[in-house]
């Protein structure tokens, strides 16, 4: 039995243990989430983050991806791919966003996100479309927290 290390400030809609291994949940819990210039990582606050969201005059958003569905590799022509296709998708549903990342430092890595602003249960069903594990939700004067999907 792998025993999954803690994963602080994260909502799971799947039963436990949490369905990633132990790399992808520390991967989540170094990451910083950038957007318009305002970062975040789970589990922290971000002044930056609430002024952008009260300028959207918003009170939620989520950083959702669509590279590497199901945190399978994907060559870098289809994650642009695919994040071309959320972004649409965002635009055509009227979900206000911005174009961001998510990078950490050791080990290096980085991959483009979206920050969608508005309601992040709106959020959850797109990353769920686009085949991710999770999302980052932000929520004004709160802790940034990560909701698993799978």
């Amino acid at each position: 039995m792998i025993v999954m290390p803690p994963l602080p400030h994260a909502r799971c809609w799947t039963p436990r243990p949490l369905p990633v291994g132990p790399r992808l949940a520390r991967g989540w819990r170094i990451t910083d989430f950038a957007a318009a210039g305002a970062v975040v990582r789970v589990g922290r606050r971000s002044s930056e983050l609430d002024r952008l969201l009260r300028r959207a005059g918003v009170r939620h958003g989520a950083f959702v991806g669509a590279w590497n569905p199901c945190s399978r590799r994907a060559p870098r022509w289809r994650n642009d791919a695919a994040l071309a296709r959320l972004r649409a998708v965002a635009t055509r549903r009227g979900i206000a966003h911005h174009d961001g990342a998510g990078c950490a430092a050791r080990p290096a890595w980085s991959e483009d996100h979206l920050l969608l602003l508005g309601d992040w249960r709106r959020a959850m069903v797109l990353a769920h479309r686009f085949g991710q594990h999770a999302v980052v939700v932000v929520r004004l004067h709160d802790l940034a927290r990560l909701r698993v999907l799978r």
